[in-house]
């Protein structure tokens, strides 16, 4: 006669039922979306230096208006609500603004790959345990 026995220990189905339940994308994501939207709103707030003889006097308004939400558990968004936010730091940026003012596409690449690394090395803590 030919047989397969198998058996489980049920303590490693618990540990192994412990680690998915900590790979759930909203459990990953628990107290990361914070930090990451301040640290992004910071670099977007930062403002390149004024131009030789600049005439226009910076209110700040710019910077100020930098805001941002946690939508869901595995969602947020980060906006600016200045209307001429758009010409500055938006895809539609004006000639005088290209090259001195960081575009907020660009900034929240590069700040979404950081932060994609970090979340992925957390899952690689919790799966190796």
């Amino acid at each position: 006669m030919s047989e397969f026995h198998a058996e489980i220990n049920p303590k490693d189905l618990l540990e192994f039922h412990i680690a998915m339940e900590n790979l759930n994308p909203e459990k990953v994501l628990e107290g990361e979306w914070g930090p990451f939207l301040r640290s992004l709103q910071l670099d977007l707030q930062e403002y390149p230096p004024e131009l030789p003889n600049q005439k226009y006097k910076r209110t700040g308004n710019l910077r100020r208006s930098w805001m941002y939400a946690v939508l869901s558990p595995t969602s947020a968004e980060i906006g600016n609500a200045a209307t001429y936010a758009g010409w500055v730091q938006g895809e539609d940026q004006a000639a005088i603004h290209q090259g001195r003012w960081n575009k907020m596409r660009v900034l929240g690449e590069k700040a979404l790959e950081l932060f994609v690394s970090k979340l992925s090395a957390k899952v690689g803590r919790v799966w190796t345990r």
